[in-house]
């Protein structure tokens, strides 16, 4: 087989005109190194190496392109990575026990005209028109300060130790705006998500937006778009803040001490600072310095006056840049989600803190942006002591509701169409719907034992329309999704989603006997052993020879193929092509018989293979399997999620004590008709269909969160319903599934009967309540 790399580039997205010209930036070695992979691995091959020439500015502590941790790439790990490495193309090194990725000189001079074609495919324009000016005049690094302009952190940062974190922390319209921002740049290829690294450090600081290095080309562009008089405002603005930021955090910790004798501007503001502290400080007189520039030197009279000084000055700080930076999308006045208060305040209102506003603004002032030196060496030795690559946790405002499980917020009027609220920092919170008092009710699963939920309800009870709205929600908030749909109506309405329909004649696949060298869980051995249990479970009356005869013969395929128990044979792919004719002509007659329909519909072999990588990128995934036969419905679906539960057990288990919320899910699984691959019994030998009793108990510690559509409680055993947090029961389509449905909620059957569509009850620990799920015609995102 020979793969045409013109057609894999048009494939990835480049225009025909532009495709010749990338050509040639390919090595004539590496060109016909990549005609032995198919196309869709070629795709794979591209994007990971732009992925790596993005991403390696996440580690830029000593310059662009340091490297990018490797645990960023873990959806780049099955095959990419690898054949990069043959190609000559990545290089990588080890940094305090971290493996960090680069492109070498051959890789960038790939990279580079493949990363200037999405920049000149760019609609610049488009970009000025969906932000706040004060955006790109942020960003292109008007401010200085230790803030990496190639990156922007995805949540909001926990300390304010630096300027740009102050700014994010006290205006959440600027970090929405910057998030849009970004998010916008990494849907057009032009950003990435990779763990921000500090190669002089210890550890991981956490999950960043990253730019290419010709990302002040795209701030150039965005610039020149926005009237010169604004930006100038705001270059003002900025430096203003910037310089009493620093004095403060001069006056308070001792930093900046030469920044401020470099700056008259700081100076300035020094004297300024001083002036306001004359009752707690003696000013002493000027002291000529060697080098001309004289400092303003001072000894404190009354610590404890002085201290509560610099905090009045720093709550005064908070209030001029919540009154001066507004961003104002024309939201209605009333609008109750606004993530900017109408009145200047230091401190957003929070009415489910129970605490006085005042006292919660001394305390996070003092502590998080002025933090005593002492406290800070303590805090540092505790961060030593965690596991490595941890995003860290966000900054709350407000204390989360006492429960634990449910976050309700207060309602102003009807919520018909629903806003998108912005997100808590660092936080994952899922908008439902309303409860009967009319207060929001969202699910944070991060805030939850588990992430896992099942769905109830029969035909026509707006369960399918509930799936779409949960699965747009989680993507708009960037959380991978993967949809297991049997019937093929589950498809979200809105966000980013990419949709495989299996069917005859194999354009869509997956092979569940390719290997990965970097997943050692998935051995021939282990493959050959989980297809002929899933064969084995939908064919109940295969016999245990004739499974034994199934194994010998992919066992001498492999084997036939190259490919043995070394990990440097599973780069080889064995193709069922291969295995159709071994099987055909198999002398037991039973066995041809039982897969036929396997190779007929070309069920593991075809034109585009289905990536695990890309699913785990983000997005929406819609596996529609409505046009197989069922059996291999649920064959197809059984070794699919068997792959998905391999690759992320390789990349190992979420560190505990992760705080961040969203650090915790790798991918969130929906399936509709889930009673279809669970066990009914807790002893039964069906084992494929404990397939999903495994990933209950199992995948959680792997960042998997599994959503579960059923009509029946039966449906699910004890094993299942045990490890499931959130339990959400809809209208009953007859009396006989109200009864078994109202003993386990503790309803009246009448009540399951009557509940009108996208209506239920909601279970989240030992919580209860009616809720209305909001359909995605009343959300706007």
């Amino acid at each position: 087989m020979s793969t045409d790399l013109a057609k894999a580039l048009k494939a990835t997205g480049y225009a025909d005109a532009e495709i010749p010209a990338l050509m040639e930036s390919f090595p004539p070695a590496v060109t016909e190194y990549l005609r032995d992979f198919r196309l869709q691995e070629v795709r794979d091959i591209v994007e990971t190496l732009l992925y790596i020439y993005i991403a390696q500015n996440s580690a830029s502590s000593r310059g662009e392109g340091a490297g990018v941790v490797e645990q960023s790439c873990y959806a780049y790990t099955s095959g990419p990575l690898f054949a990069l490495r043959q190609a000559g193309l990545i290089e990588s090194a080890s940094w305090n026990g971290t493996t960090v990725l680069t492109a070498n000189a051959t890789g960038e001079a790939i990279a580079r005209p493949l990363m200037e074609a999405r920049l000149r495919a760019l609609d610049i324009a488009g970009l000025a028109r969906e932000i706040h000016e004060v955006v790109p005049a942020l960003l292109a690094g008007t401010v200085k300060g230790s803030f990496v302009n190639k990156t922007f952190p995805s949540t909001l940062p926990r300390t304010e130790e630096t300027f740009i974190r102050f700014l994010l922390n006290n205006c959440p319209g600027l970090f929405t705006e910057c998030e849009r921002f970004s998010s916008r740049l990494r849907a057009a290829g032009c950003a990435v998500l990779a763990y921000a690294y500090d190669l002089d450090g210890a550890k991981a600081d956490g999950v960043v937006y990253t730019f290419p290095p010709e990302f002040a080309y795209i701030l150039k562009g965005v610039l020149e778009r926005i009237d010169p008089a604004v930006r100038e405002h705001y270059d003002m603005l900025l430096e203003s803040f910037y310089s009493t930021f620093t004095v403060l955090r001069y006056l308070a910790c001792g930093e900046d001490y030469d920044r401020i004798r470099a700056s008259p501007a700081h100076r300035r503001e020094l004297a300024r600072v001083l002036a306001e502290l004359d009752d707690a400080i003696y000013v002493l007189e000027g002291v000529r310095e060697e080098d001309g520039v004289d400092l303003a030197r001072f000894i404190v009279k009354d610590r404890n006056l002085y201290d509560m000084r610099l905090r009045d000055l720093g709550r005064a700080l908070m209030a001029e840049v919540a009154e001066k930076i507004v961003i104002d999308r024309s939201a209605p006045a009333e609008e109750p989600s606004s993530p900017i208060p109408e009145e200047p305040s230091p401190v957003p209102d929070e009415p489910a803190v129970p605490t006085p506003a005042p006292v919660a603004e001394e305390d996070e002032w003092e502590e998080l942006v002025f933090p005593d030196e002492e406290e800070e060496e303590a805090e540092e030795d505790e961060e030593e002591m965690e596991e490595p690559i941890v995003p860290p946790p966000a900054r709350r405002r407000a204390a989360p509701p006492s429960s634990g499980t449910v976050a309700l917020e207060r309602r102003f009027g009807e919520p018909s169409p629903v806003p998108a609220e912005v997100p808590r920092s660092g936080e994952l919170d899922i908008f439902l719907g309303h409860a009967q008092d009319g207060q929001r009710v969202n699910w944070s699963p991060g805030r939850l034992n588990n992430g896992h939920m099942i769905i109830l309800g029969g035909s026509g009870a707006g369960k399918t329309e509930t799936i779409r709205c949960i699965a747009s929600e989680l993507a708009a908030q960037a959380m991978p999704v993967v949809l297991i749909d049997f019937h093929g109506d589950m498809a979200a309405s809105s966000g980013d989603i990419r949709s495989y329909k299996i069917r005859e004649g194999g354009q869509y696949y997956f092979n569940p006997l390719e290997l990965d060298p970097d997943i050692d869980e998935i051995t021939p051995l282990r493959a050959t052993s989980d297809f002929v249990d899933a064969i084995s479970i939908n064919f109940p009356t295969l016999g245990i020879q004739q499974r034994r005869k199934i194994k010998n013969i992919i066992k001498d395929c492999y084997r036939m193929s190259g490919i043995t128990g070394k990990t440097e044979t599973w780069t080889r792919v064995l193709d069922f092509d291969d295995i159709e004719g071994e099987i055909m002509n198999c002398e037991d007659e039973a066995i041809p018989a039982y897969l036929e329909d396997i190779f007929d519909y070309k069920l593991f072999s075809g034109e585009e293979k289905i990536s695990i990588p890309t699913i785990l990128s983000g997005g929406i995934t819609h596996i529609n399997l409505n046009a197989l036969p069922e059996n291999l419905r649920y064959l197809f679906a059984d070794l699919f999620l068997r792959r998905i539960y391999y690759t992320l057990q390789a990349t190992g288990e979420i560190p505990r004590g992760t705080e961040d919320e969203r650090a915790k899910f790798r991918l969130f699984v929906i399936v509709d008709e889930a009673k279809l691959l669970v066990s009914q019994k807790s002893g039964s030998k069906t084992s494929i269909k404990a397939v999903l009793n495994k990933y209950a108990t199992e995948m959680r510690k792997f960042g998997v969160s599994l959503i579960l559509a059923s009509q029946l409680i039966a449906h699910f055993n004890e094993e299942i319903l045990a490890n499931i947090a959130v339990k959400f029961c809809m209208r009953s389509e007859n009396k006989k599934q109200a009864q078994e449905n109202a003993k386990f909620f503790e309803v009246s059957e009448k009540d399951l009967l009557n509940f009108q569509p996208g209506e239920g009850i909601l279970i989240i620990g030992s919580e209860k309540m009616n809720i209305r799920i909001v359909p995605a015609s009343e959300r706007n995102h």
